[in-house]
């Protein structure tokens, strides 16, 4: 039946509208049904639907409709039918019939005896489905509804492809939101081709401390630290990345409260199709605590090496400086008792790097370690933590004294006291340590076995020459008398062995 000019022009004016509708609507069903309605109304049938083939042709549903029951979208199409739908993609084709009892039974048991089909093909030739309009009055449709729908499926094909590039994109950005919101530790950042930050991300607040409204129209470089900005490096690595792609940007940056965070990243440069760079992305991950580990570890390592070293060189002097006239027996005890009292010391130093010791731990584990009676004993001072050399030597002098003690003196007599005391005094504006050692109630002490050997020589002359003090060594009327003084400064650690000889050792006896 040919339309007149009335139904042309409203055929027209229903294009048009479908035209406006599609531009406002971004959902494909209802995009799709409101096409089945326009078609509906300008084929002047009941029922119409886009059947929706999948990628291989093999199957097809229908994805759109009007008529017929409420539950038709969605079903499946029998094979037959299928095969018939199939049909209408080959080239210059159009499945039309106005006798459908050949065709397919589904079709023949509602009653369908005329059908017309075009297909909805994307931009590029790919199918994406066909149009179908179907009525149950034979001869019911004509060249003209041929024509028609074959333009409208035309339209139909180009807003199925927009809709379908709007959802792939809308899919895309929303895992970029996704990526980007929860890639925590990482800074993503994206600059135009002059490197004017334009997109600043949670991550990159995270890492660099800035909002995003603080950071966007600034430069890249303002996450660089002076140094760089001076040396030119961002300028350097933008470089790099448009004649290479990408640049390693593996360095120190400040953040906005001044501090530095240690990334790990890179950047790349973005082309537009012609090849031009329209900007940079650079993306990167927070390695702070990483790299201060990492830092701490080789300060760990060299101050393990540099402990070795003192170690050794301490034990060889402990065993140089030992006391010759001894028999060997007497010999070994007093080298193991030595080194024992130094690796006392060095359990507590080797706790971390530039880690002190306190004092009163010292003076305690050493009495301890003479089986001291904790009522023969007084130990009474400030609290006051050692730099590693001063606790290495200041170990040893205890030692001496307390094994002194034990051999000769206030711990082998039943009445002896041992007091320890100790204060900070000023000097030549310096804190300096000033110890006392006082054994009381000692019998016969100038029959104790002092005389010029490692523990005298130590105290007299190591103390003075190692940590620019004094020593002193006093025999009184019932006991030992030993004072040290020192100043309190941060040393390394080693027992010198080309020390220059002193003047005779101070030992006065009462």
């Amino acid at each position: 039946m040919t339309a007149s000019r009335d139904e042309l022009a409203e055929r027209h004016g229903l294009l048009a509208d479908f035209g406006a509708f599609a531009l406002r609507c971004d959902d494909l069903s209802a995009v799709l049904a409101e096409g089945c309605r326009i078609v509906a109304r300008a084929l002047r049938t009941d029922v119409v639907r886009v059947v929706e083939l999948d990628a291989a042709g093999g199957a097809a549903r229908v994805r759109a409709g009007i008529g017929w029951a409420a539950d038709m979208v969605g079903t499946h199409l029998d094979a037959d039918e299928t095969a018939f739908t199939v049909r209408s993609l080959e080239p210059e084709s159009l499945a039309m019939t106005q006798d459908t009892a050949p065709q397919t039974r589904s079709l023949r048991a509602r009653d369908v005896s005329a059908i017309v089909g075009a297909p909805i093909i994307l931009p590029g030739g790919k199918p994406y489905g066909v149009l179908q309009a179907l009525a149950r009055a034979p001869g019911a449709f004509d060249q003209e509804d041929i024509a028609f729908l074959h333009t409208y499926c035309a339209v139909l094909g180009l807003i199925v492809d927009r809709l379908f590039k709007m959802a792939a994109l809308e899919r895309t950005d929303e895992r970029f939101r996704l990526v980007v919101e929860n890639a925590h530790g990482f800074a993503i950042i994206l600059s135009d081709q002059d490197d004017i930050i334009t997109d600043w991300f949670h991550g990159a607040t995270e890492v660099f401390g800035w909002s995003e409204e603080e950071m966007i129209g600034r430069t890249m470089a303002d996450i660089f630290t002076p140094e760089d900005r001076l040396n030119g490096i961002p300028e350097r690595e933008s470089a790099e990345a448009r004649a290479n792609g990408k640049a390693p940007d593996i360095r120190w940056h400040v953040t906005k409260g001044g501090s530095r965070v240690f990334v790990d990243g890179q950047t790349i440069a973005l082309r537009n199709p012609d090849g031009a760079v329209a900007g940079f992305l650079k993306i990167g991950q927070d390695l702070t605590n990483r790299k201060r580990n990492e830092e701490r570890q080789t300060v760990l390592l060299a101050e393990l090496q540099h402990r070795v070293r003192n170690v050794l060189a301490m034990v060889a002097s402990v065993v140089k400086r030992g006391d010759a006239a001894v028999s060997t027996q007497e010999f070994r005890d007093r080298l193991s008792g030595r080194i024992a009292a130094m690796a006392r010391t060095q359990a507590l130093l080797t706790r971390g790097p530039g880690v002190g010791v306190a004092l009163d731990g010292i003076i305690r584990d050493e009495l301890v370690a003479q089986d001291a009676e904790e009522s023969r004993v007084t130990v009474a001072g400030p609290q006051i933590s050692l730099s590693p050399k001063a606790a290495e030597v200041l170990t040893l002098a205890i030692h001496e004294l307390a094994t002194n003690a034990a051999k000769y003196g206030a711990l082998l007599q039943p009445r002896g006291r041992i007091t320890v005391g100790w204060r900070l005094d000023r000097r030549d504006e310096r804190d300096w340590l000033a110890l006392e050692w006082r054994e009381s109630a000692v019998e016969n002490p100038a029959d104790a076995g002092h005389g010029r050997g490692f523990g005298t020589e130590l105290i007299t002359r190591r103390v003075p020459y190692e940590l620019s003090g004094e020593g002193e060594l006093t025999v009184t009327a019932d006991g030992l008398r030993c004072r040290i003084a020192f100043p309190l400064a941060a040393g390394d650690s080693i027992l010198q062995t080309n020390s220059p000889p002193l003047p005779n050792i101070r030992e006065t006896g009462s």
